[in-house]
């Protein structure tokens, strides 16, 4: 008998075919085969990195909406090494490849990126803490997936490699492996229409990460 999936599986197998092309996407692909262009990968760290105070807002309602002090401490946690760790290795990103001064800045939303900010915006303010847990799942798996794969096959160029490796394990890892948890302990226990809700969240969170990607191509 085959074993039944988890909660989080069972979002993953729903978006499943989506879930396949954001890990072909070509951003991807070229990190992989270390054949990024080195101004591609400038931008797409401003891009990040003006995606860092986004993810921060939604952090914050996550934090506010979770349901006890135990989920609550450790989010903040997470808080505080999103506005603090990022923001030092985005610094050193920028200094190593060797950025102008006033390209050391995140970029807005904006065209193909907006997308995600929209997602995450939108959820966090306006609906509950698993709701919020299901779109910061879909990004940060994919990033654990994604990274763990091209970490086989380190770039020869540190920048790349580090921001590679930040994303295949650590403290990372151990962030996918508690999100994955919380869901699958509270997902199972949510209305059908609330089960339905995270799943579509998850799938557009996903569906966002495709554009938000190419942006980094201009």
């Amino acid at each position: 008998m085959a074993t039944p999936l988890t909660f989080c599986q069972s979002l993953l197998a729903e978006a499943q075919t989506t879930w396949d092309a954001v890990l072909d996407h070509r951003f991807f692909r070229e990190v992989e085969a270390d054949t990024l262009a080195d101004e591609v990968f400038a931008r797409y760290l401003r891009i990040e990195y003006g995606f860092v105070d986004t993810a921060a807002v939604a952090l914050g309602y996550a934090v506010a909406k979770a349901p006890s002090f135990r989920e609550r401490r450790h989010l903040a946690f997470n808080l505080y090494g999103l506005t603090t760790d990022q923001q030092q290795f985005f610094a050193a990103a920028f200094e190593r490849i060797g950025a102008p001064e006033d390209q050391r800045t995140g970029l807005p939303p904006h065209g193909a990126s907006a997308a995600l900010h929209d997602v995450f915006l939108g959820v966090a303010r306006t609906q509950g803490y698993e709701e919020i847990l299901a779109c910061t799942l879909a990004a940060e798996w994919l990033y654990l997936t994604w990274c763990s794969r091209a970490h086989r096959t380190p770039s020869a160029r540190p920048a790349i490699r580090d921001w590679v490796a930040l994303h295949a394990g650590g403290a990372f890892a151990e962030g996918v492996d508690w999100v994955q948890a919380e869901l699958d302990d509270r997902g199972p226990r949510l209305s059908v229409e609330r089960r339905a809700r995270l799943g579509e969240v998850f799938a557009r969170a996903l569906a966002a990460e495709i554009p938000f990607h190419a942006a980094a191509y201009g």
